[in-house]
């Protein structure tokens, strides 16, 4: 149990040292959040009412989601005290707030429509993942998403020798088992999961999840067609039927 206490307050105090690496990160331009926003917004579902960021930081995509969600509730939680108390001061007001904590099925009764870990499940402990499935499984709501940005194990590998002072108390590696593991044990389906170029070619992946009980009527049903793709379906049957008549045609001259 001590050994416990002390990995978390020293996990709490390297966060608290780098409060100022994120507010640098608000202030200037950094292109890894930056192509995880472009992922957030495409694939967040459509209006959500509840969100969640977990492992916010100084609270600046929580930030960005309350002005792009202007009618819902947003939510940080972090580990870091200095981090919460800076988002507070900076952000918070009566649809956005911020709270010191970890993510177990305890920390919430609510269910949220979007669920985002910005560059923070790799920095869960293996021993701990359980606990945050337990949680996510409990608190998305049907039809709700996850959206993760995670270094690649490649990414981490080349750190760990080339930039090892950029390396954090747990970076484990999230591999594609990884997240197939995160799927089941929340209920999800992976209906993303993407590698981007940030700094490097091949350097993060975004993946989002999500959550349907009721996966048939969800997916299996007529597709919209356009007029334009009716069009481009006659053509592509025209074409087939060229093609299959000279076909039976050679079939016929070679076996005859």
């Amino acid at each position: 149990m001590q050994e416990e206490l002390n990995n978390k307050e020293k996990i709490v105090s390297y966060y608290d040292d780098h409060v100022k690496n994120k507010l640098n990160d608000y202030i200037k331009f950094n292109p890894r959040i930056e192509y995880a926003w472009k992922t957030i917004i495409k694939y967040a579902p459509k209006n959500p009412i509840r969100i969640l960021e977990v492992g916010c930081g100084m609270g600046s995509i929580s930030e960005r989601m309350h002005t792009f969600w202007p009618n819902a509730i947003v939510t940080g939680i972090d580990i870091s005290t200095q981090s919460i108390q800076l988002a507070e001061k900076l952000f918070a007001d009566d649809k956005l707030n911020f709270k010191e904590s970890i993510l177990t099925a305890d920390t919430f009764d609510e269910e949220f429509d979007l669920i985002v870990f910005m560059d923070v499940y790799e920095h869960i402990a293996v021993e701990d993942r359980d606990d945050v499935h337990a949680a996510l499984l409990k608190i998305l709501r049907n039809k709700g998403r996850i959206v993760l940005s995670v270094p690649t194990p490649h990414n981490l590998k080349w750190s760990l020798i080339n930039k090892p002072e950029t390396m954090q108390p747990v970076d484990e590696h999230i591999s594609f088992d990884v997240i197939a593991q995160l799927a089941r044990k929340t209920g999800t389906e992976v209906i993303l999961y993407a590698v981007k170029d940030v700094w490097n070619v091949g350097d993060y992946t975004h993946i989002v999840l999500e959550k349907n009980d009721d996966f048939e009527a969800a997916f299996f049903h007529n597709k919209p067609v356009t007029l334009i793709e009716r069009g481009f379906r006659a053509l592509g049957k025209a074409k087939a039927l060229t093609g299959s008549f000279f076909r039976r045609n050679y079939v016929r001259r070679k076996l005859s």
